[in-house]
């Protein structure tokens, strides 16, 4: 097994190209031996590096450093703070041939450390020879910095300012830290990837989906000065997971609902369905499916990124990228029921060649639908699909037969990773995750012209100020946000795409701007509040404030948030220009449907255009038809700003809900779910509550058990009320008292004037009583169970002398 293994491993290393075995760069030791060489990947213990903070360089997510026996002296700050800081874990205490661990056997030896240090590096498995002298007083400051550094990244943290270009120890410019919620509070000892935003419909809660090495953590982020995590949602370990959410009106539950899709690589968990329909109260797996097993990323398209809600007269479609299945293909789901994912689409070959490590999609409505697509009619739906060596352009729009359009590539191409599109749809960005590190340049960002989806042609480079890795990056009217690794999150400026400029950042990892994979995994700009997430590899989730957006030229949105309608009318939104006049500006504007569809109000969009030194608020109309029914509930659709020209910037809101007015309701309260089991290990258990239908109105209930029940139960609390405009959900808390007194069954029942389709839970009571053993009168200390327990004791013994019996002797077997 051992020699197949590394036949594999070397077939990878010299017969395939570099792009066929990058995406498997990580969760792997990286070797050094005294007699090694700094060059290289240092990922097999043939080619092992000389010296540890080289190693650390190389280093990709989940990777560890084995050190090997031998002479190592500590000579930089950088050495030495690797060793101690855990930020790549370092070992020591290994043969220099096979890298068996046995510290007793094979020391390695660290010359130059500070008496401080000794005990911490002992632990580590290092035999430690002591600098008398120790370290100078410039070289000790330096350390001090970066170890006050990780200490930043491992607490909580509020409303810190970006003040002289520090937010505490994180360096930034013009981004504010709102809140730090620290990997120990997410999901204990575990590490970051990446990250999505939930923004729900029924209550306007905004929250931060983001994935864990054991799992994904939900974080309401409503309130940023208070940030709470609701739930974590366990998975296999491993270092990848990606992360989107869907969001569509149910008209016979009155609801939005919403759902969350997670899939992970290098991992057997297959697509986990996470269901957010009970927050802000919890968030629980849904489903798990095993079509594929494992996928590298996850995409859906057709939907609004800031809500999860479909597109205007189109379908959602969930896309796996770099599965187990397929060579790793795209493949591609329908979404009719959200929670079991029908497949449509499955690439016929097996072939390595067709991998898709990341997509992405754009619909087209204009000219390029008849002149460039072959499947287009009213509307063409391009695909993005980032090869590893080349991206591909794809005509998606009939879902079982993709049409290639183009495929394209770059001088120093070293691993296409992921990339965007800009919202006038004529311009695509593309990472390379391994050209820094390749080719010793700084931070590089492509931008490719797309207004001829057959021939992309590059248009204009960024480069940043540093060797830190791009990663992932979106756009927000004229402002790309782009995770950049060990520089945390940068901020370009793309008004004008021929020539992208840094408009701000925030250093998620302040220990150093390597071009090493530490730091900023994901982010998400797509909030109504305007709030970005950031996920960091090794310190958690990041809520940060935009101050990039304050531009002489002015800021865009709407006059509010909420806006309401009558049937047979016409609503006007207004549109702010604040903060500046200079230049002439425009802004685009569409509608969206929501609950209300394309029959409820007239579609429109067009856009808006402001001179030079002009300030007064813009207008456009909507028109609400009126119709003939009677008793119609109130329903919403969406406005939104987009594609801000002449360096304008988007504000918030930049989208808005209208509100068409219809009956006044109360709406209903019902269960969420209609039983629950409550056990003698774990005898506490929550139910939730929905307010849905509509919110006029104050409304209780009360919640009764029946009479047996009441004997053995208790709740808290016994009445549930909601405000007038107050919807969303509620939870009431079950325990089961420490005596059931021989009660299995019991239920649960809402009481009040508005009901809904589930009033009653039905409650299961497992395991028997909860009372402690009981004692005999005359204090014998509980002699029965004791002796109840040496003859379990006695026979289990016997019992396993039996079968080691029956074991070896075959022949007696039938």
């Amino acid at each position: 097994m051992k020699t197949t293994f590394y036949l594999v491993l070397s077939l990878c290393l010299t017969a395939l190209p570099q792009w066929a075995c990058a995406h498997a760069e990580h969760d792997k030791p990286r070797y050094v031996a005294a007699d090694g060489e700094d060059k290289g990947r240092c990922d097999t213990p043939s080619s092992p590096c000389k010296t540890i903070g080289y190693a650390a360089q190389q280093a990709s997510k989940g990777d560890n450093i084995l050190v090997a026996a031998g002479n190592y002296d500590i000579e930089d700050v950088n050495t030495l703070f690797y060793l101690i800081s855990d930020v790549v874990p370092v070992k020591g205490g290994y043969s220099t041939k096979h890298y068996k661990r046995d510290v007793s056997q094979h020391p390695t030896r660290l010359v130059g450390v500070p008496p401080e240090y000794v005990d911490e590096l002992a632990e580590k498995g290092f035999t430690i020879i002591v600098d008398r002298k120790g370290m100078d007083d410039a070289t000790s400051m330096q350390l001090s910095d970066k170890m006050d550094a990780v200490e930043e990244m491992r607490r909580k943290q509020l409303n810190v300012a970006c003040t002289n270009g520090r937010a505490g120890q994180f360096a930034c410019s013009n981004i504010d830290l709102v809140a730090h919620i620290p990997l120990s509070e997410l999901g204990g000892n575990t590490q970051g990837n990446d990250i999505w935003g939930h923004y729900d419909l029924n209550d306007g809660r905004e929250y931060a989906l983001m994935g864990l090495r054991n799992g994904t953590a939900v974080v309401d982020v409503s309130n940023p000065d208070d940030p709470q995590v609701i739930s974590r949602i366990p998975g296999q370990d491993t270092t990848w997971r990606d992360i989107k959410v869907l969001q569509q009106f149910s008209a016979s539950e009155g609801t939005w609902k919403s759902y969350a899709y997670v899939t992970a690589d290098n991992a057997s968990v297959g697509l986990q369905i996470i269901d957010l329909n009970e927050l802000p109260v919890r968030a629980t797996l849904a489903n798990t499916d095993m079509t594929d097993i494992s996928a590298h990323n996850i995409y859906l398209s057709n939907v609004d990124y800031s809500t999860g809600v479909p597109l205007p007269g189109l379908q959602p479609f969930l896309h796996l990228a770099g599965s187990n299945n397929n060579g790793g293909a795209f493949n591609t789901f329908e979404l009719t029921n959200p929670i079991d994912p029908e497949p449509v689409y499955r690439n016929a070959s097996n072939a390595r060649a067709n991998y898709s490590h990341d997509v992405a999609s754009m619909t087209v409505f204009d000219e390029r639908k008849d002149s460039q697509c072959v499947n287009a009619s009213d509307y063409c739906d391009v695909l993005f699909d980032f090869n590893e060596n080349d991206v591909r352009l794809w005509d998606k729009t009939n879902r079982s037969t993709p049409v290639e359009l183009s495929r394209t590539s770059y001088p120093q191409a070293s691993y296409v990773h992921s990339g965007w599109w800009s919202e006038d749809k004529l311009v695509m960005s593309v990472h390379d995750e391994l050209d820094e590190q390749t080719y010793g340049i700084n931070t590089t960002l492509r931008f490719f012209d797309i207004s001829d989806l057959t021939r992309p042609v590059l248009l204009s480079t960024y480069t940043g100020p540093t060797r830190a890795i791009d990663h992932n990056g979106f756009v927000r009217g004229n402002r790309y946000y782009m995770s950049n690794y060990e520089r945390g999150l940068t901020v370009l400026d793309i008004s004008n795409p021929a020539n992208p400029v840094d408009a701000g950042f925030f250093d998620t990892y302040p220990v150093s701007n390597l071009p090493s994979f530490n730091g900023a995994w994901g982010t998400y700009p797509f909030l109504p509040s305007g709030l970005l997430l950031v996920s960091d590899i090794n310190s958690g989730l990041y809520v940060v404030r935009d101050n990039t957006l304050t531009v002489t030229q002015g800021t865009l949105s709407f006059s509010t948030q909420e806006y309401a309608v009558d049937e047979g009318s016409t609503l006007n939104v207004s549109v702010t220009r604040t903060q500046g006049t200079t230049g002439a500006i425009s802004v685009g504007y569409e509608t969206r449907t929501g609950s209300a569809d394309a029959a409820d109000f007239g579609a429109t969009s067009g856009r808006l255009e402001w001179a030079e030194g002009e300030a007064d608020s813009k207008q456009f109309s909507v028109s609400i038809p009126g119709d003939a029914l009677d008793n119609e509930l109130a329903e919403q659709f969406f406005v939104r700003l987009f594609d801000p020209q002449g360096g304008a910037t988007l504000g918030s809101p930049s989208m808005a809900t209208v509100t068409i007015n219809g009956t006044a309701s109360a709406g209903n309260i019902s269960f969420t779910r209609s039983s629950i089991t409550l056990t003698g290990d774990a005898p506490q258990g929550v139910l939730v509550l929905k307010r849905a239908g509509g919110k006029a109105g104050s409304v209780s209930v009360d919640l009764v058990l029946n009479d047996a029940a009441s004997q053995a139960i208790t709740l808290e609390p016994g009445t549930l009320s909601w405000a007038d405009q107050e919807s969303g959900n509620k939870a009431v808390t079950l325990t089961r008292r420490a005596t059931t007194s021989g009660i299995q069954n019991a239920t649960l029942s809402l009481a009040g004037d508005h009901l809904g389709t589930t009033p009653q839970v039905s409650i299961l009571l497992e395991g028997g009583s909860t009372d402690e053993p009981t004692r005999n009168a005359s204090g014998g200390g509980g002699g029965g169970a004791l002796g109840l327990a040496l003859v379990m004791l006695l026979a289990g013994l016997l019992w396993r002398k039996l079968v080691r019996a029956y074991a070896f002797h075959p022949t007696q077997r039938r």
